[in-house]
């Protein structure tokens, strides 16, 4: 079944926990094409697996640990590793053990000296960071995901897809986070990540302690992006059931015309005796 899977993490940062080193990393990751490896996760793997779903018992549900749960090779527990560090990234960088496993297995798509794209036609990496150096409110996290086959098919298999789609819905996600159009800052990556491609949005606000982000905002931000991602799909559902709808009508008419006229048929079949008889006491009579 066809879906898109948004979770929106915030991170609060000050002058003594800037979110930069965050920027930094969904941005630069190299990109690296690997050869698919179903062989078992190596032993390492193994354990760091065990650590991240005792420690952070949500990271089970995510699709990469439903996979690896499922087929248990070193492609779906890299996978899962990244993506599960990736999501707890306030919890890495407080932890020595995490942040050494943090760079393996990257997958970014470069769009020239980095992945980082936003309002801008190019972003000044350095520039992003310093700003977020000196940022003292909270930082959303967004990451959206799709499936393998409907990133590949609905052509969300690439970073400028995604770039054009954030683009043009920008002010909506804005709106969701109650936040300004003209105060609305973000950049995102896209990761080219296995069975689930996904990007990386920071979203925050120019005025601290402006934005805030309901449940109701995160299901407003994936109805929108659903509906923008999935539109050609839905409308050539739309026209194959109204054609349907139109055809079973159009038979409906045949059925009851080819029904009123056989009904015709049989009223003048029976009344045909009694016509005959009357005509034929009318003709007596004369």
């Amino acid at each position: 079944m066809a879906r898109l899977i948004l979770k929106s993490p915030y991170l609060q940062c000050d002058r003594n926990h800037p979110v930069s080193g965050y920027l930094q990393y969904i941005g630069t990751r190299e990109r690296v094409e690997l050869l698919p490896d179903d062989r078992p996760p190596t032993r390492k793997q193994e354990q760091l697996v065990r650590k991240l779903v005792k420690d952070f018992p949500s990271s089970k549900e995510l699709d990469e640990y439903l996979d690896y749960k499922d087929k248990s090779t070193k492609d779906n527990a890299s996978a899962f590793i990244t993506r599960a560090l990736e999501e707890i990234w306030p919890q890495v960088q407080q932890s020595d053990g995490y942040m050494k496993y943090i760079a393996t297995r990257p997958r970014a798509e470069r769009l020239g000296d980095h992945g980082l794209f936003g309002d801008e036609d190019g972003v000044d990496l350095e520039k992003a960071m310093r700003e977020l150096d000196h940022y003292t409110g909270n930082v959303w996290t967004h990451i959206i995901s799709l499936k393998r086959e409907d990133a590949t098919r609905l052509g969300y298999d690439n970073a400028r897809a995604w770039q054009n789609l954030l683009l043009a819905n920008r002010n909506d996600i804005a709106a969701a986070m109650n936040i300004p159009p003209n105060h609305f800052r973000w950049y995102a990556a896209y990761h080219d990540e296995g069975d689930h491609p996904h990007v990386h949005m920071m979203a925050w606000s120019t005025v601290p302690g402006e934005a805030y982000l309901t449940r109701e905002g995160i299901h407003k931000i994936k109805s929108q992006l659903t509906n923008q991602i999935f539109q050609q799909e839905m409308l050539h559902t739309y026209e194959q059931k109204s054609q349907s709808r139109d055809a079973l009508v159009r038979e409906a008419r045949r059925a009851i015309r080819r029904l009123t006229h056989e009904m015709a048929q049989s009223i003048g079949e029976e009344m045909a005796p009694w016509q005959n008889a009357e005509n034929t006491a009318t003709a007596a009579s004369v």
